[in-house]
């Protein structure tokens, strides 16, 4: 449906969206900032308008982009972003073990600072 509206061009500024997204704080991109708006729409090379029709589009249309608050992610973001914290989570439990291990016992800062890394 995106390619029969946009073209290719249009998948590709779906996946360049998918890539500001991941780039944004927690991978979401806050649309209630003008700023915000007027950079990405720039970066899509659209004007603001075109962008907000465009993206009104993936989420009416195709269902490809998730609006929550006015802040916008994606269902690839997200699955993304879930397995990269899955992974980080088992290093830490990993790096947590080692420790333990090659030091018999950990001091108690030791062992807080580990907890709360990540």
């Amino acid at each position: 449906m995106l390619r029969s509206k946009y073209s290719w061009s249009g998948e590709g500024r779906f996946w360049a969206l998918n890539n500001l997204i991941a780039g944004a704080d927690h991978c979401v991109l806050d649309l209630s900032k003008k700023a915000v708006r007027v950079s990405v729409a720039d970066e899509l090379d659209f004007s603001v308008e075109e962008f907000m029709q465009y993206l009104s589009f993936l989420h009416t249309e195709c269902e490809l982009v998730i609006f929550i608050d006015n802040k916008l992610t994606t269902e690839t973001v997200r699955d993304d972003l879930k397995l990269v914290m899955q992974s980080r989570e088992s290093a830490r439990k990993r790096k947590l073990k080692n420790l333990q291990r090659s030091s018999g016992e950990l001091s108690e800062s030791s062992l807080e600072l580990l907890k709360n890394s990540g």
